[in-house]
């Protein structure tokens, strides 16, 4: 519960509520532009950011327990159907 209110209010505007994408990649595809979508490459994102793609690194206005519990969220939009999907970014990960 408190990572979905996390993702709504920090990560929504780039990424929609449902992980479809705008501003930022989708979420519910397999195609990953930073890294290869696993939970630890998830995390680092969240963590660390991505300066250069706009990506705000997290890690020092979130505790590390609420990375991961955003990093299990954002991991579950992974084959889920948003209602407006972003063409695929990056490199495909099966």
């Amino acid at each position: 519960k408190i990572a979905k209110k996390t993702f709504r209010r920090k990560c929504k505007a780039c990424h929609l509520a449902d992980g479809g994408g705008s501003v930022g990649p989708n979420l519910t595809d397999k195609y990953w532009k930073n890294g290869d979508g696993s939970i630890e490459a998830i995390y680092k994102v969240i963590d660390k950011g991505v300066v250069d793609k706009g990506m705000e690194a997290w890690g020092q206005k979130l505790n590390k327990e609420a990375i991961m519990a955003l990093t299990k969220y954002v991991r579950d939009f992974q084959g889920t159907t948003p209602e407006i999907a972003k063409e695929p970014e990056g490199t495909l990960y099966e």
